[in-house]
């Protein structure tokens, strides 16, 4: 049994100069509720920092004397958040695994909940709780609540329940499996959004993982119980920031909707035989070509090109979901 197996809880902090956030987000970590029994860890993962991260978080650790918990740090000099999500799970000790942002400030029950929620379904690939904002700024701009989403700030549904049909949970304080994570980020399946890299706000890759838990029939939970604080600088309220975020959400946005046209043929033909949907598809492509038939000629050659046991000419995008969807 690898020691990623154990049933319990990996904390993992993704740091990227990350020095001026971490001791809040560490002394919420140090204040969890958790029972006296419970295992669990916190994983930092330095990712390429220049800054004095790493002395800043054993200094701050170490003034919070949390023994219960153990704390470690870890190195991944590849720049981008993908990469250091995914060393953070080759280390962690314990099959359940939170993304814990450098300004995510979980609340006391976030880990315990998160270890439930997960414990509850074996079909329950990722949830996510309430993330709220917190600033150091005066006040938030006139402009800040048509935006919050794209800060991953949000209560996904009115109540705790499944919320696949959403498509995504938020990546900031993100729960899920460390073999799911691992298998599904697997060298044979190179993710197309590889996250922040540095200081470019390049995004998505959390958006990513889920919708390739749902083409896996995995699920996607809220619980409303889990709240977090989301930190955001006063310096990130600009319109400068924030359209550089959003910048980074139209260019991921052209690769998660290929995921969503994948997803939405996926749920709508999983009931039907793959047999006869690829027989039935030239003639379906002709007529909806030829206007003699109401279906759209677009979803009809996707259908055809996700069944087609043979390499049919597409993007490389779809090329590489029809490969994830196959596990080959």
């Amino acid at each position: 049994m690898h020691a990623g197996d154990k049933t319990g809880v990996s904390v993992i902090i993704c740091c990227f100069n990350s020095a001026a956030r971490l001791p809040q987000t560490l002394q919420h970590l140090a204040g969890q509720l958790v029972p006296a029994d419970f295992e669990w860890e916190i994983l930092l993962v330095n990712n390429a920092s220049t800054d004095d991260t790493v002395a800043c978080a054993r200094e701050v650790w170490s003034r919070l004397q949390h023994a219960q918990v153990a704390f470690h740090i870890i190195d991944e000099p590849r720049a981008g958040q993908m990469y250091a999500r995914k060393k953070g799970a080759q280390e962690a000790k314990y099959e359940y695994i939170i993304f814990c942002d450098d300004d995510n400030w979980l609340g006391a029950q976030y880990v315990q909940l998160a270890y439930r929620v997960m414990r509850s379904d074996s079909l329950i690939g990722a949830a996510g709780g309430q993330n709220l904002p917190v600033t150091n700024a005066p006040a938030y701009p006139d402009w800040f609540e048509e935006y919050k989403d794209k800060y991953a700030i949000g209560t996904p549904a009115p109540a705790s329940g499944d919320v696949s049909y959403r498509g995504f949970v938020l990546g900031a304080g993100l729960v899920t499996r460390r073999s799911l994570f691992l298998q599904v980020n697997d060298t044979r399946y190179p993710s197309l959004l590889n996250g922040r890299n540095g200081e470019q706000l390049t995004t998505g890759d959390d958006f990513e993982y889920c919708k390739r838990l749902l083409l896996w029939d995995y699920k996607l939970y809220y619980e409303q119980g889990m709240l977090l604080q989301h930190f955001i600088p006063e310096e990130r309220l600009t319109i400068a920031y924030r359209e550089r975020l959003m910048q980074g959400i139209l260019d991921a946005g052209i690769v998660l909707h290929q995921y969503d046209d994948a997803l939405r043929l996926y749920r709508k033909n999983r009931q039907k035989s793959r047999l006869r949907l690829l027989l039935l598809a030239p003639f379906r492509l002709l007529f909806s070509r030829l206007g003699l038939s109401s279906r759209k000629w677009m979803d009809e050659w996707l259908t055809f090109f996700y069944l087609a046991p043979f390499r049919v000419k597409a993007s490389d995008t779809q090329l590489s979901i029809k490969h994830f969807v196959a596990r080959k």
